[in-house]
């Protein structure tokens, strides 16, 4: 009998220890604030539509471009993504295809537009003389401070308050003002919140989320992302501090490599065959396809009966065949909302394909067509993100 209580107990307790890192853990963190935020120019694709291949071509260069300014280095026991250096510009505002969200800053109130970036982490404004974008006068708020240090080529240290749906927040941010003579002051005027790791800073503005927590204005140092159901065109939600509606517990994984929201997922798969395993993947919402090797994009066409490449890169399929794509995250598979970005033409019964060739040294970015159907939850305080369907 004694034998038996001790098995037991040996059993409860090894059991009770084996908790994934990822694992399916409580979840209690009310959002701080919700935005609205939208996609300039509306959605990139409709899986019902004929295929905009021009503006496809123009948004994949804008995205692989914002990538481009990084490389990866150990500092101690991690690997990190830094940026690069660049001397020009921060970060081009209101392109097409950006997410963006409207939000109140300064007293009285000045309504600006804010980008929203998954693969950089400054907070700045930036106001230029163009009649373009929406502009923030810093001496027409009462609330404005600045020590006119400069934090980089014509943006100086400055403070303000900003209202984040129905919260206020005072925010640190680099406050960009070039020169009359400057051929900059065409750009449209504006602002640009990162929302990636501190490490791809070009500025020594301090993080907007570690500004929060450490002014209490957050309770956990987390974003959510999630599409809306009732406005599927051109509607998603930014979660400040934890979700906007309540949902099941996440899924967590582990970031990779700290910088981008890189993640592991154990495999993908293609009318229930695993087609390719192992994918390093950076969620970033901006991208509104799943960017891959070049090696990988054509094992996931050749798996598709009668796919045939099209230029820069992306792929078309016999629409008839319809594949059901699901990736693996923890465990779990999660099916590809959209596996189609609509149709070559009128006439054609080919669509085109999510998974776009992009040399990206290895790394996939996984974006809208997998996106749309999850909830995503950006940990910075433990490293991880979490994953669970709509």
């Amino acid at each position: 009998m004694k034998l038996l209580l001790l098995v037991l107990v040996t059993l409860i307790v090894n059991v009770s220890a084996f908790v994934p890192y990822y694992g399916n853990d409580a979840f209690d963190a009310p959002a701080v604030a919700r935005l609205d935020i939208k996609r300039r120019g509306g959605r990139v694709y409709s899986p019902d539509s004929i295929a905009d291949l021009n503006r496809f071509q123009e948004i994949l260069s804008t995205s692989l471009e914002r990538y481009a300014h990084t490389k990866r280095e150990l500092q101690g026991n991690r690997v990190v993504r830094k940026a690069l250096p660049i001397s020009d510009k921060l970060a081009p505002i209101g392109s097409d295809g950006s997410w963006f969200s409207e939000v109140e800053i300064g007293k009285p109130a000045q309504k600006i537009q804010f980008d929203i970036d998954m693969t950089s982490s400054d907070f700045w404004i930036d106001s230029t003389t163009s009649v373009r974008g929406t502009a923030y006068w810093s001496d027409k708020s009462e609330s404005y401070i600045t020590n006119l240090q400069s934090v980089f080529r014509d943006c100086t240290s400055s403070k303000d308050n900003l209202m984040f749906g129905d919260k206020q927040f005072t925010v640190s941010f680099a406050h960009c003002t070039p020169p009359r003579a400057s051929v900059k002051t065409l750009d449209p005027s504006g602002g640009m919140l990162g929302l990636a790791h501190s490490t791809l800073s070009q500025t020594t503005v301090p993080h907007f989320f570690e500004e929060a927590m450490l002014n209490r204005a957050l309770g956990r140092s987390m974003f959510g992302i999630e599409f809306k159901k009732d406005d599927p065109e051109t509607g998603a939600y930014l979660s400040l501090g934890g979700m906007a509606m309540q949902h099941d517990d996440p899924l967590w994984s582990p970031v990779k490599t700290y910088g981008f929201w890189q993640i592991l997922f154990k495999s993908l798969m293609i009318d229930g065959n695993t087609v390719l395993d192992n994918i390093q993947g950076v969620i970033d919402i901006s991208s509104p396809f799943i960017l891959a090797p070049v090696e990988d994009v054509r094992m996931f066409y050749n798996a598709i009966s009668g796919s045939q490449p099209l230029a820069n890169g992306f792929w078309s399929y016999p629409c008839y065949e319809d594949p059901k794509v699901h990736i693996e995250h923890s465990g779990w598979l999660f099916p590809f909302i959209d596996v189609s970005l609509g149709k070559v033409k009128d006439t054609s019964g080919y669509c085109v394909g999510p998974l776009v060739e992009a040399d990206l040294g290895g790394l996939w970015v996984i974006g809208e067509p997998f996106l749309r159907g999850v909830v995503s939850v950006f940990d910075f305080e433990q490293n991880r993100v979490g994953i669970r369907s709509l």
